[in-house]
């Protein structure tokens, strides 16, 4: 795995901007670590959000469930592709390399992922912000930007990614939402997806399941899937 992330003299360059605009002090690591730490105040707005606009009853309601069931499509694409390329593209969080650990306090220097590309949080709730254009534009524009401000920000912040891993996450949200929709607008998938809105007892079960995994940051979820992942490796070898 490499020592540091693609262009490093950039990322240093932009975390030490960063760093000089919002100089790290006791009290604003204790506030991004708490955004980074608390799902409450960051990533449960997102279901919350969701299920609100999966419960309401109206002529649109099969339309809306569809398009929320594709953004579940879209965040699961996203994830499967990152799971495949983790093996061979990453990079330790900044506050694991000794080049960028000079810029943060010597207490964020345990902490942080051994593969950080891309960020993952950024690229979850920013898929389900977008998704939400077609339904709401300003609340999908608010969503945006919570997203870079309560999620990604904070991340930077206490050197758990890079600049380039919040842009990466940003470009791998727009290419999964654009694939989704090609692949939902075919005839069989779209009936299919309009079958799956009836809100029976089995949706209702798998979407409960779905909604406390994306309050949580999917957690449990990428640590299963990761576990397959090398499970799969480990036999293939």
């Amino acid at each position: 795995m490499r020592p540091g992330p693609v262009f490093p003299e950039w990322n240093f360059h932009v975390l030490q901007e960063l760093f000089r605009l919002i100089p790290h002090s006791g009290s604003r690591d204790t506030v991004a670590q708490f955004f980074t730490a608390d799902a409450l105040v960051s990533t449960w707005m997102y279901a919350a959000v969701f299920y609100v606009y999966w419960r309401i009853d109206d002529e649109r309601t099969k339309w809306r469930r569809s398009r929320l069931l594709e953004i579940f499509i879209a965040v699961s694409l996203a994830v499967l592709a990152t799971l495949a390329f983790r093996p061979w593209i990453g990079w330790p969080a900044p506050s694991l390399v000794p080049e960028f650990r000079v810029l943060y306090p010597d207490y964020f220097w345990s902490e942080g992922s051994p593969n950080c590309f891309p960020s993952h949080s950024t690229l979850i709730y920013l898929i389900v912000a977008v998704g939400f254009w077609p339904f709401k534009r300003w609340l999908s524009a608010l969503l945006m930007l919570l997203v870079l401000l309560l999620i990604s920000l904070p991340r930077v912040y206490v050197g758990g990614h890079y600049p380039v891993d919040v842009i990466a996450a940003i470009l791998l949200a727009a290419v999964a939402l654009w694939v989704t929709r090609r692949i939902c607008t075919q005839p069989r998938v779209s009936a299919l997806l309009g079958k799956l809105t009836s809100g029976n007892i089995v949706v209702e079960a798998f979407l409960f399941l779905c909604l406390f995994e994306l309050a949580e940051g999917f957690r449990s979820g990428f640590y299963i899937l990761t576990s397959l992942a090398r499970a799969a490796r480990y036999l293939q070898h």
